[in-house]
């Protein structure tokens, strides 16, 4: 655990560090207030995914499972409540807001669909040329279709999204169609830094390739959810993708 909460200090600081850059340049105001509870909340998230397990004992119920299921439902119960809470607390604050709707954005369909198959075409030439020849079983399937999308998708592209662009506040600017703001930029960022930067036995392991796919990934599912207004297409193309690259 401590190990662990030192790369998440450290990844942090990395994000702190463009963070105050765009500052000094005027692009983005930070409110102390929502960026304490933003990092809060996000070390609640990380802790949900070690100690859900403790918490959710399903491997008593089903001693079999090799996935952190109890892990991923904790994360899942978490959001769900901060939901709740900025339903309750933050004035005028809609679901909708956050992406948790089924409404698409006017004109959204075609390039969503379009991006979503080219995703889904990069993961299946990325397996191709670094994967292995090990066969996924009925479980590791099931939990990539499933859990992935609904536990990171709500999080990072839903209740965080919105609390980063209440902490980090900026004007917004178009990319490929989609309105983004630096608040999910650095998100992206801290996405891709959190996969491919860890701190264990003593010792620093840093993958840039890690780093530069995850966190191109969650730039296309930032762009997705952006695009549409909704979370349903980041959903539907995080379980995807993970599904299909177990596959190939």
């Amino acid at each position: 655990m401590t190990e662990f909460l030192i790369a998440l200090l450290a990844n942090i600081t990395i994000v702190g560090v463009v963070a105050a850059a765009l500052v000094q340049y005027r692009r983005i105001d930070i409110r102390l207030g929502w960026l304490a509870l933003l990092l809060i909340l996000f070390l609640a998230y990380f802790l949900a995914l070690i100690l859900g397990a403790s918490l959710l004992p399903l491997r008593s119920w089903f001693p079999d499972l090799q996935w952190n299921w109890g892990g991923k439902l904790a994360a899942v119960l978490l959001w769900l409540a901060i939901l709740r809470g900025l339903e309750r607390w933050k004035t005028g604050f809609r679901a909708a807001d956050a992406g948790f709707t089924l409404r698409q954005a006017p004109g959204s369909l075609k390039p969503v669909l379009v991006v979503t198959g080219l995703f889904l075409l990069l993961q299946v030439t990325l397996n191709l040329l670094m994967g292995d020849d090990a066969r996924p079983n009925r479980e590791t399937l099931l939990f990539q279709l499933l859990m992935p999308g609904l536990d990171e998708e709500p999080m990072f592209r839903g209740v965080l999204l919105y609390m980063a662009g209440l902490a980090l506040a900026g004007k917004r600017f178009p990319v490929f169609g989609a309105s983004m703001n630096w608040a999910g930029l650095l998100l992206v960022l801290l996405f891709g830094l959190v996969h491919g930067i860890a701190f264990q036995q003593g010792a620093w392991h840093i993958s840039p390739l890690i780093v530069l796919i995850t966190g191109f990934y969650g730039l296309v599912l930032l762009w997705l959810r952006e695009r549409s207004g909704s979370l349903v297409m980041p959903i539907l193309a995080h379980n995807l993708v993970n599904f299909v690259g177990q596959l190939v």
